[in-house]
C-alpha cells in the first residue's frame, strides 16, 4: 500500500481502490504471483511481483515499486535480476512489463537489464489519458 501511496501514477489500481479489498482477495493476490521483497532492518523498502501473462511463452514483471529513499542504491536492480531468475527458471522465455509514460528512471532500469519497447501501448487505468508502455525482454 505505501508503493501505491508514494507513486499511484506507476500502477494500473490505487489505494482507494485497493484498501477495499477482503482478506481473501489479498490472499488471492498474493498467491497468484511470485512475490520479491527488499528489506533492511525489517524495513520494506522495495518489492516487486511477477507471474503468469496470459502467454504460456511469457511471464509478466509487475508492481515494481522502491522506496524513494533508497533509490539509485541498487535496490530496483536486484528486484528486476530476481524476477528473471524466476521467470527463466519456470521456463518462460520471454519477460514482459508495462512503465508508464515519463517514467524515465524506470525505463532506464528495464533498459539496463535488456529491456526495449515492444510497440505496445495502452491506458495505465480505463477512462484515464495517462499511457503505459510495454517492454520485453528474452530470456
Amino acid at each position: 500500500m505505501k508503493a501505491l501511496a508514494d507513486a499511484p501514477y506507476a500502477f494500473g489500481s490505487t489505494w482507494e481502490h485497493e484498501r477495499l479489498n477482503t482478506e481473501q482477495q489479498w490472499r488471492r493476490a498474493i498467491e497468484s504471483r511470485a512475490r520479491f521483497v527488499a528489506d533492511v532492518g525489517g524495513e520494506v523498502i522495495g518489492m516487486a511481483a511477477a507471474g503468469d501473462s496470459g502467454d504460456p511463452r511469457a511471464a509478466s514483471l509487475t508492481s515494481v515499486w522502491v522506496d524513494a529513499r533508497a533509490r539509485g542504491a541498487g535496490v530496483g536492480d536486484s528486484l528486476v535480476m530476481a524476477a528473471l531468475a524466476w521467470a527463466a527458471e519456470a521456463g518462460y522465455q520471454q519477460l514482459i512489463l508495462w512503465v508508464t509514460d515519463g517514467n524515465t528512471h524506470a525505463e532506464g532500469l528495464y533498459r539496463r537489464h535488456g529491456f526495449s519497447r515492444t510497440g505496445g501501448v495502452q491506458q495505465v487505468r480505463p477512462g484515464e489519458d495517462q499511457l503505459e508502455f510495454e517492454m520485453s525482454r528474452t530470456l
